[in-house]
Parts: structure tokens; sequence; C-alpha cells
């Protein structure tokens, strides 16, 4: 696998010796909208423009850009901080961004690109793109899952798939990603709840577009994926644009992969569950407590590493079984609905009767599961946990769900019958969407659900690009957005 990184980091510091000490470019005046949905926090134009300039990518000719964005200094970037590209399978690459969207250490955020190539440093045109917005623990690497887990074909990962197919797929490391397992204070995780990530989500959306646009795409709007915590967040990004013209938005459909938002009448553990992780949160940050430890990737490289050691994080258990167990019984734990768990699992008993353990995964090889684990961030910021889970507990009000029935983008229902996507349908009921869609992927009679097709299958299963992958890509191909506004350039007001 070749890896082609730029020396942006090196070259910016070397400037700042040398002159180069300019403040990064903020966004320019915008009316007062009034609306709901915070405007992107940097010039979306210019980070745009940086990002063509480092990629080498080429303007389209027939597309007026601004001055601020052809009068850029190359040697001087405002906002890109790093760049990479790296081949992935055949002619797909993947381009990361680096971009620091505020005063703070770790105000940043990473985005992606995954992209056939007609030759090198030449993406191809195409008018259907998605952005993925990944979940708790696990970033965007999820999508790109098999170039991460030395077990796992290279070409086994969603988004490698889909560029395949010739879509243009975009995403978003968020800034909890981000942050380094060394980390000891963090008293900036305080303000990362779901205005914060929503925030990063505008803009990560509005750079892809503009990328787009500059590079012979169009100004067309995205398809917008959010996969399970990233559904909650998607969701609420919906709800802010709700409020505003279609010609201002984003997002022309949603893909809800595997996440809920609201638990219906006969779903009140579930709900009770959420307000119960509130309160913990709510005393934790009274504490000064502002993160959350993962601990995932630590689960994973100990079934790796040592499957029949004595775990140390449950006694009388061994690495391998904890594994098993984390991966493949969450209901026992953390029951967001009653069967919910992350992958299909083979258990020596009746998964039903507490005393019974998962022995294998039913869907992939247990091994590939412990290497997606492997993969996860060190830290979250509780925040974003607080914030969610007040949302689905359902007591207080919160503005994250005021809108939600003035939603009318087409919906795509996406998941396994053993986890969320069968309990979205309460929630998905109170969209004022018509064009509601389902691929629940059932592999197992309905007395075994708990077993069946899991949370984190839909990304990993040996199946998966059959069951689920090309589903979704037909999904998006066959939703093209409206037309008239989805190509509007320049935006009218307020959202870039």
């Amino acid at each position: 696998m070749k890896l082609v990184r730029s020396s942006i980091l090196l070259l910016a510091l070397a400037l700042l010796m040398t002159g180069c000490g300019r403040e990064p470019v903020s966004e320019p005046p915008v009316p007062d909208t009034g609306l709901d949905l915070a405007s992107a926090r940097i010039d979306a134009e210019v980070t745009a423009g940086e990002i063509m300039a480092a990629s080498g990518w080429e303007f389209d000719p027939e597309v007026p850009v601004p001055d601020r964005v052809s009068d850029i200094d190359t040697k001087c970037f405002g906002h890109l901080i790093d760049f990479s590209r790296e081949m992935l399978a055949g002619d797909v690459a993947h381009y990361t961004f680096l971009l620091q969207i505020g005063p703070g250490e770790f105000d940043r955020i990473k985005v992606h690109r995954v992209v056939k190539e007609r030759r090198p440093f030449r993406p191809i045109r195409t008018r259907h793109a998605i952005f993925l917005q990944h979940g708790d623990a696990v970033g965007f690497v999820k999508f790109l899952y098999g170039q991460a887990a030395p077990s796992v074909p290279d070409d086994h990962a969603a988004a490698i798939y889909l560029a395949q197919h010739d879509i243009d797929v975009w995403g978003i490391d968020q800034n909890w990603v981000l942050v380094p397992e060394e980390t000891a204070d963090f008293g900036f995780m305080q303000d990362w709840g779901m205005d914060n990530q929503i925030e990063n989500l505008h803009t990560g959306l509005a750079v892809a577009r503009y990328t787009r646009l500059f590079t012979g795409n169009g100004f067309r709007k995205m398809h917008l994926l959010g996969y399970s915590s990233g559904g909650w967040l998607g969701f609420a990004y919906l709800n802010a644009e709700a409020t505003i013209p279609y010609g201002h938005r984003h997002v022309k459909g949603y893909v809800n992969a595997d996440a809920l938002y609201k638990y219906g009448p006969d779903d009140e553990a579930g709900r009770q569950l959420n307000c119960d992780d509130a309160a913990y949160f709510v005393e934790e940050r009274a504490n000064g407590v502002y993160e959350w430890w993962v601990g995932f990737a630590e689960v994973g490289e100990l079934a790796l590493s040592d499957p029949e050691g004595d775990s140390p994080i449950f006694d009388g258990f061994t690495n391998q079984e904890v594994g098993l167990y984390f991966g493949c019984a969450g209901w026992r734990d953390y029951p967001l609905n009653p069967w919910w768990h992350y992958w299909g699992g083979v258990f020596d008993g009746d998964p039903e009767d507490p005393d019974t353990m998962p022995i294998d995964t039913r869907f992939l090889p247990k091994e590939w599961s412990f290497e997606f684990m492997a993969t996860a961030a060190s830290w979250q910021s509780n925040a974003f946990f607080l914030d969610y889970n007040l949302i689905s507990c359902d007591e207080e009000d919160v503005p994250w769900d005021d809108h939600l029935a003035e939603i009318n983008v087409p919906v795509l229902n996406l998941g396994g019958a053993g986890a969320l996507a069968p309990s979205a349908l309460h929630t998905l009921g109170l969209l004022g969407s018509t064009d509601v869609q389902h691929v629940i992927v059932q592999m197992l009679p309905d007395d075994q659900k708990f077993e069946d097709f899991g949370h984190i299958d839909i990304w990993t299963a040996t199946e998966a690009p059959e069951l689920v992958w090309a589903p979704l890509l037909d999904w998006i191909t066959s939703h093209n957005g409206r037309g008239v506004g989805d190509d509007d350039y320049p935006l009218m007001v307020g959202i870039d």
C-alpha cells in the first residue's frame, strides 16, 4: 500500500519562522438568518481552495472562482495543516485533509475523500456523492476496514466498494478521534457536545461540496450517512437543516445506518437506559470529568495478542472470551433494545440464558472482529454522550428534536436484524419524509435475533458487500435530489 504524505506541517513551521504568521482566515460576514444551524466556522470556499492546491487537483475552467480562492498563498494555508494520499485498491485513492477549525490545540477535524482516479491525482467526475459520519469509538477507519485489519482483504471496505462503483465518498473524523492517547487534561472537551459535532459535520459537508464544485462535479447536494451515534448526530443535523430553505442545505438524502433517535411506547427499557446514562454523565461533568475512556481497542488487542491468557478486564475469563462476550452479547449489559449486539454470535447454549457464552462470531472470522476493535480511538467527550442520551430519554426539552416533522429528505433505514435498525421505525414515523426505504439484513429466523446480523456486521461481515453495500449503492444512485436548487452556487445566504 503506497502512501504519499505532503510536508505541509513542516513547511508551515518553517514559514512561521520566516514571516508566514498571519491569522487563519475566518468566515466572511453573513446576514443573521436566525437559524438553528450554525454556519461553518471557517471559510469553506477558501479551505476547498487550499485542498485543491495541496492535492494538485485542477479547477474546472467553467466554474467562477472567487478572488479569495484564486489568490490563496500556497506557502501559507489558513486551515489545511496536513494532507495525505494513498492508493487503496486498483484505481481508488484515499485523500485526507487535517483542518484547523478553531483556536485550540485540538480544534481539528479530518476530512476524508475516497474516489476513483482517471490517472494519479485526477479524480473522476461523478454526480453521485455521499458523506459518511462515523459513530462512537471508531472513526472513519471503519469505512476503510480492510485497509486497517491485517487479516481482512484490503478491498473489504464500504468506502472502497462505493468508490469502485463511481461514488465520490467523503467523510469525517470528528475532533475527539484525533485526541492522542497520552492526553491528561481534558478541559478542552467540556463543550464538545451535540452542537459542537453538528458544527464539525456542517464544516465537513461545506468543504466537500465546494471541493466537488471546483473539481467539476457541480454544487450538488450530498447524501449523508450517519452510523450508530453518528445516526443521532445525523438526525440532529437534519433537524437543523429542516428550518432553512432547501437551496441553503447540504443534504439531499439520509442513510440511517443502524441508529435510532426516539423510543416508541414499547421500548421503555431502552428509553430508561438512556435516562440513567444521562444522569451519570451529568454527575461526571459536575465533578469536572469531561472525557470517556473508550477501551474498545484494549479488548481487541488483548484478544488478538493473547487469546487464551487471563483477562485483566474481567476475572475468570480469557481475553478471547471477553472479546466475544463484548462483541456478541451487548444486550446483556447495555440493552439499547432487547437483542442488540455488535456482531452475530454462536453461543454454547440458548443466548437468552445468561449463563451461556458466545464461542464464535457467526458472519465473519472472530479475528476480524477483534481487529476492528483494535482500530478504536482512545477518548471521547462525555458531553456528546450526555446530549444524545437526553434526546432518547425524552424527558427534558432539547433543541435537537423540535423539527423532526419538517425533515422531508428521502431516508434509507439500513442495518441488521440483530441490532438497532428494527427499533428505528418509531423515529422514522416522526419524520415528514414520504420516501422511506428499509434494508434490514435478517439471516436467521425471528426467534434467533439474539444471534442475527449485528450492529458492526454491516461494515465487516464477509457477505456485507452483497447484503449491505450493494443495496446502499442502489439507493444512492437512484436518489439524485430534486434537481432545482441542488446546483445553486453560490448559496444565497448564510450557510456554505
